[in-house]
């Protein structure tokens, strides 16, 4: 998994003060970001954007990823368009690498995938009927746009421990991009329990990790 931050709002916690001291009629002033985070009044956050590639992640995640749609906008690599040839990269979950057995199978499967894609592809099958072999575990390419606001919303769905692994791994690269550009935002990058002071899942993170 690559992720980059390709663009961003120039001082993005001051175009969010700047945003939120219109509501009030106020001066910019520091401690206000913290407030209207607290306090709920989340609406400035979305005058900061941030622009990312994310590269070598499954068609699994990104049919998570788009599930959100308000504050978000994405451009993905086409499968319709792109020819893999004689290869296409996939991913593997952990769970299944450690597992000797299921591990042989598993790339035996996406060997006999890619055979019989390659076979449609020589007998003149255009590409976009071809990629319904393909599995979720190819890897793709997929621009996203985001909002703070969302950012801040996406972060609090996916950071928590219940969310699947590789999503929740592309969560934390996104806080790690955002803090190279601002340690302060990427700081309230946090599982909704954080904000809640309560676990509202069926299951805590302690049943679900331990039994």
């Amino acid at each position: 998994m690559k992720v980059t931050l390709t663009r961003y709002t120039p001082e993005p916690e001051l175009a969010i003060v700047e945003a939120a001291a219109t509501c009030w009629q106020s001066v910019p002033r520091e401690g206000v970001l913290h407030h209207i985070i607290k306090a709920g009044h989340w609406t400035p956050l979305e005058f900061a954007t941030f622009n990312f590639r994310i590269e070598g992640v499954s068609r699994a995640l990104t049919h998570q990823l788009v599930r959100k749609r308000v504050g978000v906008a994405f451009c993905q690599e086409s499968q319709r368009r792109i020819e893999y040839g004689s290869r296409f990269n996939y991913i593997v979950p952990e769970s299944i690498r450690e597992s000797t057995v299921s591990l042989a199978g598993y790339k035996r499967l996406m060997g006999a995938i890619l055979d019989i894609y390659e076979q449609l592809i020589e007998g003149d099958i255009p590409a976009e009927d071809a990629r319904y072999v393909l599995p979720n575990a190819c890897t793709a390419t997929i621009d996203m746009s985001i909002n703070y606001h969302a950012l801040l919303d996406l972060c609090g769905e996916r950071l928590c421990s219940r969310a699947q692994w590789e999503i929740r791994e592309l969560m934390e690269c996104l806080k790690a991009e955002v803090e190279k550009v601002s340690p302060t935002l990427a700081g309230y990058l946090r599982p909704k329990c954080y904000w809640l002071g309560r676990c509202p899942e069926a299951k805590s993170c302690w049943e679900w990790e331990y039994k």
